[in-house]
């Protein structure tokens, strides 16, 4: 029950003469109105449940799911709940505590709904770390702010806290000692609570995946069915970078002093990056028996043999995908699995401008462009991008004249795009530095994918492959050969170009195909060796080749290119080496500390994968000696110390 007692005139100052009684009454101005301290936790549960509504009214339109999955709406409920209790054992008033908990949750949302607006990716916790970057930033939107939601959430503070003023808790006849403590406790534990859950249930990958989602890979689309505060919690035991043990930013600032460096000498080669998607030689594998027409490689085979041409493996973050950490390799010269022990996608643990190949060869007089006929919002690339300073991005929208293969534009309609840019970007002057990523080939190589499979060009067998195995090999080697005939095509093309060109081809990682490595099995490869021999490497080796037209190789003196590059004899190279390597390439690997420090590693160390090496002269270790694991380690705490510290206005 909740009791009113007005105060009598003068018992203020009775009160003040008993001896043993609370002597705390009236204060000018103020009417003691006393609460049931019994009513706290009732009327906590419902103005959580007014502050999560109010929250609510900031997104363009409540979530359904939040009334087919009453537990979904629970555990967006929950998180402001238990804040507000803890915050009403902290302040001892529980209309105070809605008023702090209302702009925490209030100011919470409506920047995630500004953020989503400004850049269609949500809040998450690691942009609490970088408000003065988000800040600055904002001036360079235009913002539309729901003014009358804010002055709703406004009026409703002023109504929490004039009431919190005209009505207290009523004292309790116990020890102040024991009360704070017994206050202090509760709201402990509330926190407590709310950590155990994060860690535990708003973590669960079950759960998530249970729930009803459109498209769990668009951060935007899960933020907005699944809920802000379920998707902010989740997120905070995602994707986070790790400080690195015994790391010390006065000993790294120090080694970073001490990195020689020199000025960029550039030499104006057009430089074009092709990660074509899944791209392998699976197909050579000793099972088929290809002829030199029916072969899905035939020009990849080709340039191979150029002696404009070097190859190799590129030693990648992940099997069957995760083609942004391999995007994030390249183009930053650090490892996505040094981020963190857990798995991580990079480009979700990338929040702020980041140095990249795209401003070193900016900064050298290069255009700069990503490329892209898929989805902005996939692995945030329309922001990513941005953040590490490609002067042009561009997505799906641009081929809105495009063929559709496999459900993706075409490698063919984008070799026809890839063509008429450079052609338009000779004419500015200025030689081209382009990052591109196919689509086509992408996973499923379901039946469906290309058409019944018994209409695409049928595999050439050497032996017997069980059924299901063939359908899907059949497929993905249908998609294989567009991906060969657009480097056919390209390297064609720039053969007869006057203007010199490098172009690097390689393969994000290797195909997914089917569960426990199917098809893999199914020819006789062992995809599951342990980190005992170098054969673990396998799955995350697809090949590379770096390719030059004639003036190119004038111009890079490609004769001994590869030898002053480093590249060892066996072509092994970690995905973080290889765009160090290209701009060593180009006369610019030594101007950036990070990728002068990278250029110098591979050297001795040409692949550096997840505790293990491979040093130059191709000897394999499962366990780092002393050197290598202390250039290692260095390795690990310039990419923390980039990731956390550095700063690019």
């Amino acid at each position: 029950m909740i009791h009113f007692q007005k105060a009598r005139p003068g018992a203020h100052e009775a009160r003040r003469r008993r001896p043993g009684k609370h002597t705390e009454g009236l204060q000018a101005g103020r009417i003691p109105w006393r609460l049931a301290a019994g009513w706290n936790i009732p009327l906590a549960v419902l103005l959580a449940f007014a502050i999560w509504f109010m929250c609510l009214k900031t997104m363009p339109v409540i979530p359904y799911t939040f009334f087919t999955t009453p537990l979904l709406g629970f555990l967006n409920w929950l998180p402001v709940f238990l804040v507000l209790v803890a915050l009403t054992f902290a302040l001892g008033n529980v209309f105070g505590a809605s008023a702090v908990t209302m702009v925490v949750f209030g100011v919470l949302n409506v920047a995630n709904q500004l953020k989503i607006e400004a850049r269609d990716d949500p809040v998450v916790p690691q942009d609490l770390t970088m408000l003065r970057e988000a800040l600055t930033a904002a001036g360079g939107y235009d913002l539309r702010i729901d003014l009358p939601l804010v002055a709703a959430f406004v009026a409703v503070g002023v109504v929490l806290i004039a009431t919190a003023v005209l009505v207290r808790t009523r004292k309790s006849g116990r020890s102040r000692v024991l009360v704070r403590c017994a206050r202090a406790a509760g709201c402990l534990l509330c926190l407590a609570i709310l950590a155990g859950l994060t860690l535990t249930v708003y973590a669960s990958a079950d759960l998530f995946n249970a729930f009803p989602c459109t498209n769990r890979f668009n951060m935007t689309t899960v933020c907005q069915e699944t809920g802000f505060h379920y998707t902010f919690l989740r997120s905070m035991t995602q994707n986070n970078l790790q400080k690195p043990e015994g790391f010390s930013k006065a000993e790294i600032e120090e080694r970073i002093a001490q990195t020689q460096t020199t000025a960029a000498e550039p030499k104006p080669v057009n430089v074009i990056f092709v990660m074509s998607e899944a791209f392998c030689d699976i197909t050579d594998a000793d099972a088929f028996a290809w002829t030199a027409d029916t072969d899905p490689l035939k020009n990849y085979h080709a340039v191979q043999q150029s002696e404009h041409a070097i190859t190799g493996r590129l030693i990648v973050p992940n099997y069957g995908g995760g083609t942004a950490n391999t995007e994030f390799d390249v183009l930053t010269g650090m490892q996505t699995a040094m981020l963190s022990d857990a798995s991580v996608s990079s480009f979700r643990v990338l929040h702020k401008n980041m140095n990249s190949i795209f401003r070193v060869a900016d900064e050298n007089g290069w255009q700069t462009a990503f490329i892209h006929p898929g989805k902005a919002w996939f692995y945030n690339r329309q922001n990513i991008y941005k953040w590490l300073g490609a002067q042009e991005i561009v997505f799906e929208d641009v081929f809105a004249d495009a063929t559709y293969k496999g459900g993706y534009v075409s490698d063919e309609s984008l070799t026809e795009y890839l063509i008429a840019d450079f052609e338009n970007r000779q004419a500015v002057g200025q030689p081209q530095f382009t990052y591109v990523t196919t689509i086509q080939n992408h996973m499923a190589y379901t039946e469906s994918k290309y058409g019944k499979a018994r209409d695409l060009y049928q595999l050439q067998l050497a032996e017997e492959l069980p059924e299901d195995a063939k359908t899907m090999l059949t497929v993905y080697a249908h998609g294989l050969r567009d991906a060969d005939a657009m480097l056919g095509d390209l390297v064609s093309y720039f053969e007869r170009q006057k203007e010199p060109v490098l172009l690097i081809w390689y393969g994000d990682h290797l195909p997914s195909l089917g569960d426990n490595y199917l098809c893999y099995r199914a020819l006789g490869m062992d995809m599951t060796a342990d980190r005992s021999t170098q054969d673990w490497l396998d799955a995350y080796a697809p090949p590379f080749v770096m390719w030059a037209n004639q003036a190119g190789a004038d111009a890079l003196e490609f004769d001994t290119l590869a030898e002053r590059l480093g590249i060892p004899q066996n072509g092994m190279l970690s995905a973080s080496f290889l765009g160090a390597a290209v701009l060593d390439a180009v006369g610019c690997g030594q101007s950036d500390e990070l990728f002068a420090f990278v250029n110098e590693l591979r050297q001795e160390w040409p692949v550096v994968q997840r505790g293990t090496a491979v040093d130059a002269q191709g000897n394999y270790l499962p366990v780092l000696d002393n050197t290598a694991e202390e250039a290692v380690k260095e390795y690990q705490d310039r990419t923390y110390y980039r990731m956390k510290y550095e700063t690019i206005e």
